[in-house]
């Protein structure tokens, strides 16, 4: 039986927009996004004990990274 370290999500969205996602094992997570309008960068993600804190913490990441898309 397997048991990896870490599991990786990729959202591509509207305007190029993306966020990565690389949740390890520890509690941690690498979250990296690019909004398609210019702002990128590094979201820092820790104390991720659970699979319901990481769907806590991506539904904060999602409207982050995609949430002005669309709006004048």
């Amino acid at each position: 039986m397997r048991d990896p370290d870490s599991v990786g999500v990729f959202i591509a969205g509207p305007a190029d927009a993306e966020l990565s996602v690389v949740l390890f094992r520890g509690g941690w997570a690498d979250v990296d996004y690019f909004d398609g309008l210019g702002d990128a960068g590094p979201i820092p993600a820790f104390g991720i004990n659970s699979a319901a804190a990481f769907g806590t913490q991506l539904d904060q990441w999602v409207p982050h990274v995609f949430g002005n898309l669309g709006k004048s």
